[in-house]
């Protein structure tokens, strides 16, 4: 008697010993899962071992490792043999399961299971899953596989808190980082940080798929344009550009971001395939105002995340990233307001003294040339004087438009004052700069400007020059070029309706 006593401590010292070590550093949780299920196996007087993680998103419990002849699949709470038991934290022991075949999968009864023991794995109050051994035979456990049993059950716990809290921690640095990121980009870029949200929760999430779409209300057809397309084949892109239509924006209540983040879930079936992805799909909101939506899916999610956690950091992201680009649109805005004429839209002086000045340094330091054009409308006062002030600002609007629907996208048209214009040519010599001015000019010519019921015409007289490599040593300024250009447009007006360029010196 004392001999098995004795044996049976050792035993029980060598199993304690073991399961310490499945604590060792450097092992992954899939890899502690398989090691407790094989302590089980070896140390429980049993025939089937089931490790499972219990996801509280989606209340299903999920096989981490298993030893048994059975697969296990994946089972929600309702339909789970005793989940309400683990659900509640109660251990659990049935010593004939044949009472319970009705209750039993199918393919579980058939097996000839006849006793359970199940230990759920509680984390303060929370279930996180539960470590399940049967036996083949009635009241095959005793109190010792059961106190074992409960053991291996306390180390995969501890092995999943971990394992979580290292995951936080990552997921929380990250975050951290895309703030941070954030704060030092260009307050312009906001195609850039969605690109940049996107990377992240890629990198993070450990997707095998992600699309991320800028909000772009300038292309017809779709108001969503691709920023970052990983996984995703063209097909399926071009279906997920033309799924949130603007027609579908303005019905649904996707703009509604009162109660913060929402994850849609809808699946998509993949083009020339019987393969269906379930997306996740997650609309950047701030204030009613969208800026993009993320798309991404798992091939299949992996069964140590915990759901919950999962989505509550999707939410955490796209919270952190609407309220960034919440942040730069308003600068935008302000900055738009600091640097656009409010009758026009064009650029105002203050940007034009800007525009200018960089524009001599770019000549100065890589050569080239721009050109300046000054263009002044003719017998403006007379416009006002007949139709009106109000009239007077409508034809300076519909100018404005003329002059961005002629010049180009690199070029700076501004209004310079009153009536008078200017215009900055980059990389564009004299030459190219009177061909440009005469197209203006001429389109002007035939161009009607609504005045209510009333079309107009108005002429232009244009004034230019060009600063080239040459002239930097003669150390000009800002100042000097637009003298010069005046100087050209006022011998425009002495003709009115022309066009007159002037090189410096």
């Amino acid at each position: 008697m004392e001999q098995e006593k004795r044996d049976a401590t050792y035993s029980l010292k060598k199993i304690i010993q073991n399961i310490n070590a499945l604590a060792t550093p450097g092992k992954t949780t899939g890899e502690i899962a398989d090691a407790i299920v094989q302590g089980v196996y070896e140390n429980v007087n049993c025939q089937h071992v089931f490790l499972s993680r219990y996801d509280v998103e989606s209340e299903t419990f999920r096989a981490l490792s298993w030893r048994s002849s059975v697969t296990p699949m994946d089972v929600v709470l309702e339909k789970k043999f005793m989940g309400a038991s683990y659900l509640s934290n109660q251990p659990v022991i049935v010593n004939d399961l044949s009472q319970f075949n009705h209750r039993l999968r199918p393919e579980t009864a058939r097996q000839g299971f006849m006793s359970l023991v199940g230990i759920p794995l509680v984390s303060g109050k929370e279930l996180l899953g539960v470590l399940e051994a049967f036996g083949d035979e009635e009241d095959q456990f005793n109190d010792f596989d059961v106190d074992i049993l409960t053991l291996y059950a306390n180390q995969a716990t501890a092995a999943i808190e971990k394992a979580d809290l290292v995951r936080e921690c990552g997921y929380w640095a990250a975050e951290k980082g895309l703030l941070l990121e954030a704060i030092d980009m260009d307050y312009g870029s906001i195609g850039s940080f969605l690109y940049k949200a996107g990377e992240t929760l890629s990198s993070m999430l450990v997707v095998d798929g992600i699309a991320v779409f800028g909000l772009d209300e300038e292309v017809e057809g779709s108001p969503l344009q691709e920023v970052l397309a990983k996984g995703f084949s063209m097909a399926d892109i071009g279906r997920l550009k033309t799924l949130f239509t603007p027609k579908y924006l303005a019905n649904s209540d996707i703009l509604n971001s009162s109660e913060g983040t929402r994850i849609i879930k809808q699946p998509l079936k993949t083009a020339g395939s019987t393969e269906t992805k379930l997306l996740y799909i997650v609309p950047v909101v701030h204030k009613q105002d969208l800026y993009g939506i993320i798309v991404f899916f798992w091939k299949q999610l992996s069964k140590e995340i915990n759901t919950t956690s999962l989505e509550a950091l999707i939410k955490r992201i796209t919270d952190d990233v609407s309220r960034v680009l919440g942040c730069k649109h308003l600068y935008n805005d302000i900055q738009r307001m600091s640097f656009s004429d409010s009758v026009t839209g064009l650029a105002n002086r203050r940007l034009f003294d800007y525009v200018i000045v960089r524009e001599m340094k770019r000549v100065e330091q890589a050569g080239g040339a721009f050109s300046l054009l000054m263009v002044d409308i003719d017998f403006f006062k007379l416009i006002n004087d007949t139709y009106g002030h109000l009239s007077g600002d409508s034809i300076l609007q519909q100018f404005g438009q003329v002059l961005k629907e002629v010049f180009r996208s690199n070029d700076i048209s501004a209004r310079y004052g009153g009536e008078e214009f200017a215009v900055i040519l980059p990389n564009t010599d004299a030459a190219n700069a009177t061909m440009l001015a005469e197209q203006f000019r001429e389109k002007l010519l035939r161009h009607k400007f609504q005045l209510g019921s009333q079309a107009v015409n108005i002429t232009v007289s244009i004034g230019g020059t060009s600063y080239t490599k040459e002239l930097t040593s003669q150390r000009l300024t800002a100042a000097s070029i637009v003298k010069v250009a005046d100087m050209a447009l006022y011998q425009a007006k002495q003709q009115r309706n022309s066009t007159r360029f002037v090189n410096y010196g």
